[in-house]
């Protein structure tokens, strides 16, 4: 674990308080998982992910995917509308 200091102003650590207590969170540990969470958005794709998606994108551009409606779909698994 690496620890970091944080200044913020009072307005927003009031902000942030709120929202902890509003989530049955402690202060830090709303802002742990307020980092984590961003940092995750921040991630680069996996390099299987990345070719997995190419190859799709591939596929759609040569005109070999195959799209079903929403109907077709709840009707070939038993759903309802």
């Amino acid at each position: 674990m690496v620890r970091k200091e944080l200044h913020l102003d009072e307005k927003t650590i009031a902000a942030l308080e709120i929202e902890a207590k509003r989530q049955n969170r402690s202060l830090k540990n709303y802002l742990e998982f307020l980092a984590i969470e961003q940092a995750k958005k921040l991630e680069v794709p996996s390099k299987e992910y990345t070719q997995m998606m190419d190859g799709l994108l591939n596929k759609f551009d040569n005109n070999e995917i195959q799209f079903s409606s929403i109907e077709e779909v709840l009707d070939k698994n038993g759903i309802s509308n």
